[in-house]
């Protein structure tokens, strides 16, 4: 009798209709997992910025010696003990960090220019060692 019941109230093309949606309704509740899954789409991954060329600070060579004569904006002259003296040019980009006096020593960051070595920075040189007493 139900059978009857429910010809009776839905037509055969609404039958069908119903069948499909809840064939449809149970595989969507079933099928959820796996495959579901394995259809995700990837997101896009995000352009990484290009870096800007940034200005690399020049390479310094380095020097230390005793200041054997010192022309303030002209040159330094360094030497070490038995050594023949070098000569640094010293130009308004020279920062001198200590104030060179014959003998004492100095360090000297310079770059090699195309009229001989230009000093760059001008430091106070290690201090002599000290003797404690005993």
């Amino acid at each position: 009798m139900p059978e009857a019941v429910a010809s009776a109230i839905l037509r055969p093309a609404m039958r069908s209709r119903l069948a499909v949606f809840l064939l449809s309704a149970a595989l969507a509740a079933y099928g959820s997992g796996p495959a579901q899954a394995a259809t995700k789409v990837k997101k896009k991954s995000k352009a990484t910025p290009t870096p800007t060329p940034t200005p690399t600070p020049p390479h310094y060579l380095r020097a230390a010696g005793a200041c054997v004569k010192f022309e303030r904006g002209q040159y330094l002259i360094l030497a070490e003990v038995g050594e023949t003296g070098r000569a640094f040019r010293i130009d308004e980009a020279t920062s001198l960090e200590t104030r060179p006096v014959l003998g004492t020593r100095v360090r000297v960051f310079y770059v090699e220019g195309p009229d001989g070595p230009i000093a760059r920075r001008v430091m106070p040189g290690p201090a002599p060692p000290v003797n404690y007493p005993k």
